[in-house]
Parts: structure tokens; C-alpha cells; sequence
């Protein structure tokens, strides 16, 4: 294959040109030719190509108890905003079904959402409860 910039001679399955070091073009006919296009390292394949199961979630319930979750995290949003995590979170669990990921997002929703709301609170009582004393 030749470069389309500098036209050296490459090898076909060369990814790059050895002489500029540009990116060669995919050529879908030459090669293996079951071989996919070339996809970023990032991604994630799955090796049975017959399996379905999505890596990552949309479920939008355990979605939207993550979301309040985090935001209860910020400082005073957390009095108001840690109960709505809980209850979402053991809501999206229960609707969760074979969802893993999303199950364990609610689960975490759970876990924030209980956390700011003790930790909040119990700085609310010991704020007042430092003023009593004075």
C-alpha cells in the first residue's frame, strides 16, 4: 500500500507509513477479510459475538437516584437531598432486574444518599447543640 503523502511502499497491514508516520487508510478488501475496521483500544469487545448483555446501563431510575446522590454530597444540599437518594436507590434496585450495573449505580445511590444524610444531620445537631451550651 502506498502513502497518500509521501507515496512510500508499505506493507498492507501497516497501520501507519514507515516513512512520514502518517495513518494509512483501512482498506476493508485487503487482509483478513472477517476483519473488522479498526476501533480505538478504549473500547470494550465482547469475545462471544452472539452475547447481548450491554456493558453499561440506561436504566434511567438508578440514573436519576446517582444523580441526587451525588448532589446531596454538597454541603447543605444533603439535608434536603439525601432522603430522595435513599428512597430512589432502593427504588431503582428493586427495579433493577438483571441490570448489574445498574444495581449497583442504585446501590451507591443508596450508600451517598445515607451517608450525607447522616453526616449533615448529625453536623446540624452538633452545631445547635454547641450554641445551647453557650
Amino acid at each position: 500500500m502506498d502513502c497518500p503523502d509521501c507515496r512510500a511502499a508499505n506493507v498492507s497491514e501497516a497501520a501507519s507509513c514507515a516513512a512520514c508516520g502518517r495513518a494509512l487508510p483501512v482498506n476493508a478488501t485487503s487482509g483478513n477479510g472477517d476483519r473488522s475496521a479498526r476501533r480505538s483500544g478504549s473500547r470494550r469487545r465482547s469475545s462471544d459475538p452472539g452475547e447481548s448483555v450491554s456493558l453499561d446501563s440506561n436504566n434511567p431510575a438508578a440514573w436519576r437516584a446517582y444523580r441526587v446522590a451525588l448532589w446531596s454530597i454538597v454541603p447543605g444540599f444533603g439535608l434536603l437531598l439525601g432522603l430522595p437518594a435513599i428512597m430512589l436507590g432502593c427504588r431503582a434496585v428493586r427495579g433493577a432486574g438483571d441490570d448489574f450495573s445498574g444495581r449497583n449505580r442504585a446501590k451507591a445511590a443508596v450508600f451517598f444518599g445515607a451517608a450525607t444524610t447522616l453526616t449533615q444531620w448529625l453536623g446540624v445537631a452538633l452545631i445547635y447543640y454547641g450554641w445551647e451550651a453557650w
